[in-house]
């Protein structure tokens, strides 16, 4: 077997030592970008492809007299007919770039740090949006909400997204909250907001604004993505702990508080998971170490075919 990749079915999954491996972002991106789209044609399922027609499958409210006739007889489904600003996507995608995305465990050089991870996948979504002709753009979030590249449909988009990210730096503390309320005032056309974070915010606000910004029914997709060591704490004895989004460091006993700390992060884990739900953000809990093909697959067949949520 080849040792570059892992097979689930006919998902071919990249894995991300190998992507670790490659230097230039965008060349990551795109390499990750072809994986995604070698799965999605190998795949048997009905409407996972990405090559998007303009049609959407139908649903009770739709107006009957766009229902398309041909398509019915070729595949046995109802189909409604999309016209092109229907049909073409407008997406932001949306980086956390505060100081908490830089970890990586120690020692761990074939894995990607989180910000690696985060940019990996939103220049692969970018690279596979722009060339379905869908605008595409690019923010990033710390203490404070950047629009870096505003979403347009234009040649040469997709390159200044890539030099955008290449040069992104993490640093500072997150204020996940007030970057999407930034968002939230500042965005007046209806979107699709694909934003990727740690959730390690400052203070509690975080989950209350993505309700916000759900409710002005933008369309958001939230990427959760953590370390195996923050959700495994598979730390022993004394351990030096550092803040990376601060300058203090603090020896702890990491077999007297991992009961503690296990319980804490999966009472946070659930609590996000259920406010998520309840403000129909689609919600998508990342691990650092898992391959980031099956992740994107998904998220484009579910997008394609119109079936709901990642959750």
């Amino acid at each position: 077997m080849d040792e570059t990749k892992k097979t689930n079915g006919a998902q071919r999954q990249l894995n991300v030592e190998v992507l670790a491996e490659i230097g230039s972002l965008s060349f990551r991106a795109r390499t990750l970008a072809d994986s995604v789209l070698h799965g999605m044609h190998r795949s048997k399922h009905h409407g996972s492809s990405v090559e998007f027609s303009e049609h959407k499958k139908y649903s009770p409210g739709d107006d009957i007299r766009h229902l398309d006739w041909r398509a019915y007889a070729r595949h046995d489904r109802d189909y409604i007919k999309q016209f092109e600003d229907e049909a073409n996507l407008s997406a932001l995608l949306v980086v956390d770039i505060s100081g908490s995305m830089k970890y990586r465990r120690e020692g761990a050089e074939k894995q990607l740090s989180k910000q690696d991870y985060a940019m990996t996948c939103a220049g692969a979504l970018a690279y596979l949006l722009a060339r379905q002709g869908d605008a595409v753009g690019l923010a990033s979030f710390a203490d404070e909400f950047n629009i870096e590249v505003p979403s347009r449909a234009r040649r040469g988009q997709l390159q200044e997204i890539f030099s955008k990210l290449e040069v992104l730096q993490s640093s500072g503390t997150t204020q996940f909250g007030s970057a999407l309320n930034q968002l939230a005032e500042g965005i007046s056309k209806r979107m699709s907001l694909i934003v990727f974070s740690d959730l390690l915010d400052t203070n509690s606000e975080a989950l209350q604004a993505l309700s916000r910004v759900a409710a002005r029914r933008h369309d958001v997709t939230l990427f959760h993505l953590l370390d195996p060591d923050e959700l495994d704490f598979p730390f022993e004895g004394s351990t030096l702990f550092t803040d990376l989004e601060g300058d203090r460091s603090v020896p702890i006993d990491a077999h007297a508080i991992k009961s503690a700390y296990l319980k804490e992060m999966n009472s946070f884990l659930h609590d996000v998971k259920v406010r998520a739900r309840s403000a129909r953000v689609d919600y998508e809990l990342v691990r650092t170490d898992q391959s980031p093909t099956r992740l994107l697959s998904r998220y484009l067949t579910i997008r394609a075919s119109g079936r709901g949520s990642l959750t």
